[in-house]
């Protein structure tokens, strides 16, 4: 059995995409084959060497893809930079820079660790779907802004199994790349939204197990489900087993902070140090938190609030966020904190 798998990431996020692909190899070992494909932008060399030693300690192939030609291909296309970066886009025009025999590959996000194993995705039928993702847990009233209706669904692209046949099939990249040149380059979230608006109808629903986001483990899953709403998601049930069976966590933001900032609250943060200090990159000074005043004193109620109480909060403080960041993204700006 193989299995491809797909990185994208500048020389700030590496030390964390080395704690997700150790966590990946750690946990997948009885694969016979896993090949590892990293989309860079600016790693330093100390970088690229730490990662062909972890994966060459664990028996497997990796190659750094040269991406000259999609940034100069997203800087034509007058694409927003995402947190200082080009690469969060990266991966909407891999069929450009993979090799033609990779037929199904994995792609995660370097805030990602995978605790079991990946059996299932590889051998998963794509139905004839481009791509499988699983749905996004914070889109109330974004899916409203992009036109979606309640009962549809909005996928959270930090976990994406391509059927690259189909993808290139369905000339998905060239889609993507007419919409960005004809209707619209700018998104509160650049990448995300694009497939989701693009692909709408086209993409297979993963469970929840494979994209464990960091609401389902700081909430009540029924105090949750009733502030964001149900429908378009996941039932109690789905998100409950997938609870008791995860593969793949994604810890994105949270009340201001990621894993890897100082005295931060996330629920993440004990798994995150885990596979960090079996990574190369083992004794990573953590940084501070960098936010606003609304991010400081959402964590001040977080730690002092009952969970039920704080959630509906949370809900009011995000939906303005993502409020403003769609705001500035109809400016041609991209939100500082996103």
């Amino acid at each position: 059995m193989k299995l491809d798998i797909l990185y994208q990431f500048n020389e700030k996020y590496a030390p964390f995409a080395g704690a997700s692909l150790t966590s990946l190899l750690e946990n997948n070992r009885h694969f016979d084959q896993i090949r590892i494909f990293i989309l860079g932008e600016g790693l330093s060399k100390l970088s690229e060497q730490r990662f062909r030693t972890l994966t060459a300690n664990y028996g497997r192939h990796m190659s750094f893809v040269n991406t000259d030609s999609l940034l100069h291909m997203m800087r034509g296309l007058s694409m927003p930079a995402y947190r200082g970066s080009y690469a969060a886009n990266m991966r909407l025009f891999i069929s450009y820079v993979l090799p033609d025999d990779v037929d199904r590959i994995l792609y995660l996000d370097a805030d990602t660790i995978v605790t079991g194993k990946l059996d299932s995705l590889a051998e998963l039928p794509m139905e004839d779907h481009p791509l499988a993702m699983a749905l996004d847990s914070l889109v109330r009233m974004h899916k409203k802004r992009l036109g979606f209706q309640k009962d549809d669904y909005y996928y959270n692209s930090g976990v994406i199994l391509f059927s690259m046949e189909t993808w290139r099939r369905d000339r998905c990249s060239e889609r993507i790349a007419n919409h960005v040149k004809n209707v619209r380059a700018w998104y509160a979230s650049p990448d995300q939204d694009l497939l989701n608006v693009v692909l709408k109808g086209e993409i297979l629903r993963l469970p929840a197990k494979y994209n464990i986001q960091p609401v389902y483990l700081a909430f009540p899953l029924k105090s949750y489900l009733r502030t964001f709403g149900s429908r378009g998601f996941y039932s109690y049930g789905e998100i409950r087993e997938s609870l008791e069976n995860p593969v793949i966590y994604h810890f994105f933001r949270f009340v201001g902070e990621f894993p890897w900032n100082r005295d931060n609250l996330h629920p993440d943060n004990d798994l995150f140090d885990a596979y960090l200090a079996l990574s190369p990159w083992k004794g990573y000074e953590k940084q501070k938190a960098r936010g606003g005043i609304t991010f400081k004193f959402e964590k001040f109620l977080y730690k002092r609030l009952p969970k039920w109480i704080f959630i509906k909060i949370f809900r009011v403080a995000y939906e303005d966020f993502i409020r403003k960041a769609n705001r500035d993204s109809l400016k041609f700006k991209t939100n500082r904190h996103m």
